[in-house]
């Protein structure tokens, strides 16, 4: 296809996406069902009244809909004037959504005459600390009830409420004696949001442009909105040109919008926290965002989602979102951010600006209640965190943090509005935008088609000359019947060809029993006092629930500062093309070259058999700080530490950093447990390697054994990456991270560096990946085996019956069908390790696979069958580096290049390129 067709095709997508994707959300047109006051659904226990005229005849469980025993109403004791205030209570048990009522007066056989002219409704849901009384869009709380005892008098409830318990006030302008029969239309409150805590919006008073949440029912306190719901969660989502008065209500009324550079907004980004009624498991959340930026209005140019279980404290590793700037269409859109079955009552979101404004109509989330895990107390006043860390931005601005939100009022652009659009949608403009959709669909489906044949067309000429691979016949699945997880369980061994570099966990759990205890326990007295905690450490182990991980929990003593801005320390990378032609290697990427006897750590400056007589360097607890836990790994804990000394052993260059990883073992572990450990230090402690993390010590005579291992301030390349953009995007965002080919190349080299020392000394590492890279200064790489312990990444393993943790997505064939790790297993982990890096880890990979796809995916891969699916290639890759993937994706491990055929290949790719001393 020619890339105007791309470009078409591309374009067309994306209109698509943008009308389908607008109607996430709340509902509101299937919403309207009676829940139950006619029918009895709601019980008699459950409706109560301020008062009755007659309990036996004319008490609150009379009250029902289009009921005619006995006194044939509700009717209150005292008659009803303007300031007196009887309420029939209906308690629903769970949040409902209240979007409409009905209202009768009293029937008594015909006798009656009593009914209400107009009423109030009030309502409570958890969290709420008195009853709130609802008003319309305009302010008035009234509606208008009957004018007869018979009847029904409907009434829509807009904004919708979301409650547990509602009351029907009746309301009179002058003394009168009343009787009602009512119902309740709605139903179930399904997100299970509580209330949102943010700043104000602002608005632009010169343009007549209202961009406040204004039907918010929670607390104000100055610019604040406290423990309420209001705009963000009433299902109206706003026009794309937020200058029209659609609704009467005024211009931007759909809308609540902020601008960066209010007081309490300068440098830092938009800031809410969701409070939910549960635990949740969460899969998504999504936020309608306008996208008008020829006004100065575009979507988030990045998000981070914090998570917590009881709102004290929230998770230091957030879920990372980055979105790519659209200077090409104006509507706006549903902005989608996956945040891979979390497990929290809280989220904090933090939203950095693109532009000089925000606007955001709706935020609706995608999850599931988590039965059987208990959050942690909620503290009584569930405000935003005066302590919350907020990552600079734009310019760097440096301002403590403060509630002052003041949101000054100003233009969103000069001059004079424009005339407003369009006033509502009506049945013409369905009927165009139907033809629209119906247009474009027929374009995809002709466009698919074509793309479709030449694929295939493409995959056939190149499957002609691909012999297949062949299983051994005891692992050959039947034809055209995939593996499920059982059987996959059952054949996944540790079968490593050389020893293991750090540990997948396939621990038996059986086993595990016997020392899998809470964290506290193990720094009882007075091993607390030799491996003390940082004063604001907060230690929740992880708890988990079938397939879900609970997030940590935890945070830095309020006086760390946490290490200094990537911005600031690490040199912007110059944009470095690729090398000229004859700087490549002229050969095939694959052709063997011959490794000499004596070539093993040839660049490290020891031998490994030198190194196995050193004694293991005795790393005092006393020197350790506890700051964060990390997670579980096999043998124990996983936490990040501050060293506060360095045994005399510890070379210079790793003092420079004062963070490291240790590994712990739990008290009471088996002698089997303890044995292993022991090995796995004996085992690493004699690899020594510029991009490779290192052992600085270990504690082994004491409780708890203790392994300590170099860490690097800027943490692990996954995080890093998501941080960053590629300096090829056009337009670049505003004050954006960027980062060049060459430097992607650079530090892809480096992994590949490490990975050939390990293949020099045999050693298998199972579980390459950008979550086990490290980031130094001036972009040094080094390899390491934390991810597998860290609660952040446990979206990566699949979870085999909760027995055996594999991160199948970078695993090769072989190892996932037979149980078969090598270094050429390795190699395949290496190539999807690149493909992390070249996408700037954005999605993971295979995302569009669940676990089982991605099991039966693999069994394509010696079948050569037409389901076989690839890692695609990243946007702006050299067709020379995705063959190299390709050649590390090969079948047959012989036909794979090794560690040192490819740092090789790299090495040449990169020539000339480094990066700025610091």
């Amino acid at each position: 296809m020619t890339s105007e067709m791309w470009r078409t095709f591309f374009c067309l997508w994306i209109l698509l996406l943008l009308f389908l994707d607008v109607c996430h959300g709340l509902d509101l047109v299937h919403c309207g069902s009676p829940l139950g006051m006619e029918s009895g659904e709601i019980r008699d226990q459950d409706i109560m009244a301020s008062s009755s005229h007659d309990a036996s005849m004319t008490g609150p469980h009379h009250g029902r809909l289009r009921h005619e025993k006995l006194g044939g109403a509700w009717c209150p004791k005292n008659v009803v004037t303007k300031t007196a205030h009887e309420y029939l209570e209906i308690n629903l048990n769970s949040l409902h959504i209240i979007s409409g009522t009905r209202t009768q007066g009293r029937y008594a056989n015909g006798q009656g005459q009593e009914y209400a002219e107009e009423f109030m409704i009030e309502y409570w849901r958890p969290g709420f600390t008195s009853w709130v009384r609802w008003k319309n869009r305009n302010g008035k709380h009234t509606l208008a009830a009957n004018g007869d005892t018979y009847t029904v008098k409907e009434q829509k409830v807009d904004p919708i409420i979301v409650a547990s318990k509602v009351r029907i006030v009746p309301y009179s302008q002058y003394m009168r004696t009343v009787c009602m029969r009512v119902e309740l239309l709605g139903c179930p409150w399904t997100e299970g949001v509580l209330s949102y805590s943010m700043p104000q919006g602002a608005s632009a008073k010169n343009q007549g442009l209202d961009l406040l949440d204004e039907t918010y029912d929670g607390l104000h306190e100055q610019n604040l909105l406290i423990q309420g719901l209001g705009q963000l969660t009433d299902g109206i989502w706003g026009h794309d040109d937020f200058r029209s008065d659609v609704n009467g209500y005024g211009k931007g009324y759909e809308w609540v919008g902020w601008r960066n550079d209010s007081t309490g907004n300068a440098g830092r980004p938009l800031e809410m926290v969701f409070e939910f009624d549960r635990m949740r498991n969460f899969s998504a959340m999504y936020l309608h965002s306008n996208n008008l930026y020829s006004k100065n209005v575009q979507v988030f140019s990045r998000a981070k989602v914090y998570f917590s279980t009881g709102g004290q404290q929230f998770s230091l590793e957030p879920v990372h979102f980055t979105y790519m700037t659209d200077h090409v269409i104006e509507q706006a859109r549903n902005v989608t951010i996956k945040l891979h079955h979390k497990c929290a009552k809280f989220l904090k979101v933090q939203l950095y600006f693109a532009d000089k404004w925000i606007l955001i109509s709706e935020v609706s989330f995608e999850s599931e209640p988590v039965d059987g895990i208990e959050s942690e107390p909620k503290e009584e006043d569930n405000k935003i965190s005066k302590h919350s860390e907020y990552p600079l931005q734009r310019d760097q601005v440096h301002t403590t943090p403060t509630r002052d939100y003041h949101l000054q009022n100003s233009d969103l652009v000069g001059g004079v509005p424009p005339p407003p659009g369009p006033a509502g949608k009506d049945s013409d403009s369905h009927r165009i935008v139907g033809f629209v959709i119906g247009t474009l669909m027929i374009v995809i489906v002709v466009l698919s088609a074509a793309i479709a044949y030449i694929v295939l067309r493409n995959r056939r000429i190149k499957a002609a000359g691909n012999p297949l691979c062949a299983l051994p016949a005891s692992f050959t699945p039947e034809k055209n019947i995939p593996l499920n997880m059982k059987e996959l369980q059952m054949r996944v061994s540790v079968n490593a060809s050389g020893r293991v570099y750090g540990q997948v966990s396939l621990e038996d759990p059986e086993k595990a029993e016997l020392y899998h205890e809470p964290f506290g326990n193990m720094y009882s007295q007075p091993v607390l006092q030799r491996l003390p905690l940082s004063p604001e450490y907060t230690d929740l182990p992880g708890s988990r629930h079938q397939d879900y991980a609970l997030p940590q929990i935890s945070s830095y003593q309020q006086n760390h500062k946490p290490p200094p801005s990537l911005q600031t320390l690490l040199p912007k990378p110059p944009s470095v093309p690729p090398p000229n032609e004859q700087f490549y290697a002229t050969t095939d990427i694959c052709q063997k070259m011959p490794i000499s006897p004596g070539s093993i750590s040839s660049h490290s400056g020891h031998s490994l058999r030198s190194l196995v007589t050193e004694p293991i360097a005795k790393f005092p607890t006393d020197y350790l700080r506890v700051l964060e836990r990390f997670g579980g790994g096999q043998f124990g804990e996983v936490h990040l530490c501050e060293a506060l000394s360095f045994p005399e052993s510890v070379p210079d260059e790793c003092r420079k950093c004062k963070l490291v990883a240790v590994k712990t073992l739990r008290k009471g572990a088996s002698d089997i447990s303890r044995t292993e450990f022991i090995e796995e230090v004996k085992l690493l402690w004699p690899l020594r390697d510029s991009n490779l993390v290192r052992v600085l010590g270990a504690s082994l005579e004491d409780e708890p054994l203790c392994l300590v291992m170099e860490y690097t301030q800027f943490g692990d390349l996954y995080q890093f990456l998501q941080e960053h953009v590629a300096d090829t995007t056009t337009p670049v965002p505003s004050n954006a991270k960027v980062l060049s080919y060459g430097c992607l190349i650079y530090m892809a080299t480096q992994i590949a560096s490490g990975m050939k020392y390990l293949e020099n000394v045999d050693f298998v590492h199972r579980d390459l990946a950008a979550r086990n890279c490290l980031l130094g200064p001036n972009y040094t790489v080094k390899v390491s085996n934390f991810g597998m312990a860290r609660n952040l990444y446990s979206a990566d393993y699949c979870d085999l019956d909760g027995k055996t943790a594999l991160p199948i997505r970078w695993m090769a064939w072989e190892s996932i069908l037979l149980g078969k790790f090598t270094t050429k297993s390795d190699v395949w982990s290496f190539a999807v390790t690149l493909w992390e890096v070249l996408t700037f880890a954005r999605e993971q990979p295979f995302e569009e696979l669940s676990d089982q796809q991605v099991i039966d995916n693999v069994t394509h891969f010696y079948q050569r069958s037409k389901q076989l699916v690839l890692l695609p290639m990243p946007i702006n890759c050299p067709k020379e580096i995705y063959d190299l993937m390709r050649e590390c994706w090969q079948c047959k491990d012989t036909d794979r290049p090794t560690f040192r055929e490819i740092h090789l290949f790299l090495q040449r790719k990169n020539l000339g390129y480094k990066p700025e001393m610091t």
